[in-house]
């Protein structure tokens, strides 16, 4: 079964983003760490938040109906009021996207290697092989994608655990880390 998650992270710039490959999400606010002497986190909530969120549900329903061989995911940047969408560079797409959102709409194409239906499809794998890995001590903490990257796969032991992931799933992209830290495994190029 195919999920999609709505992550927010406080970086700059701050970016919100529909991907697939974690647990459903709703549109909630962004928390932030709480102050010194704080007890609560601090609730960020952008202006513009509910009309990006609506223009990223409608460029992804778009992408998935009607363009899955090139749609690879939809963000929002809500700093600077843009929709973020990553897709394997298609005119038709782009079209569809500008015919989609009202002309205010402020929009940023990413190229993409994957569509996100492949690397769904790569990550499903790797959770079908959860016991396979727990058997060899290896404990996937995350999988899912790097939109249009990579199939991203968590573990506690990145560095050590690269290369026998990259051996069971040769020629996929594969983003294996830990809080943070990346092993980038090059797969071959679609």
């Amino acid at each position: 079964m195919k999920v999609r998650t709505l992550l927010l992270t406080l970086a700059v710039p701050a970016v919100m983003t529909l991907t697939a490959g974690a647990q459903p999400a709703t549109a909630q606010p962004a928390t932030a760490q709480p102050a010194v002497g704080q007890t609560e986190p601090v609730i960020i909530d952008w202006p513009t938040q509910d009309k990006l969120l609506g223009w990223a549900a409608a460029v992804e329903h778009e992408g998935q109906q009607h363009h899955p061989e090139v749609y690879a995911g939809v963000a929002i940047d809500p700093t600077l009021g843009t929709v973020v969408v990553h897709r394997v560079p298609s005119a038709a797409f782009d079209d569809a996207v500008r015919r989609l959102l009202p002309p205010s709409a402020a929009v940023r194409y990413v190229d993409a290697v994957y569509p996100e239906r492949e690397l769904a499809a790569w990550a499903a794998e790797v959770v079908a092989d959860t016991d396979y890995w727990r058997e060899r001590g290896v404990e996937l903490n995350l999988v899912g994608s790097r939109p249009g990257q990579c199939v991203l796969v968590g573990t506690e032991e990145p560095v050590r655990d690269a290369a026998s992931i990259g051996a069971r799933y040769p020629g996929w992209p594969l983003c294996v880390e830990h809080d943070g830290g990346a092993v980038t495994l090059a797969g071959e190029q679609g």
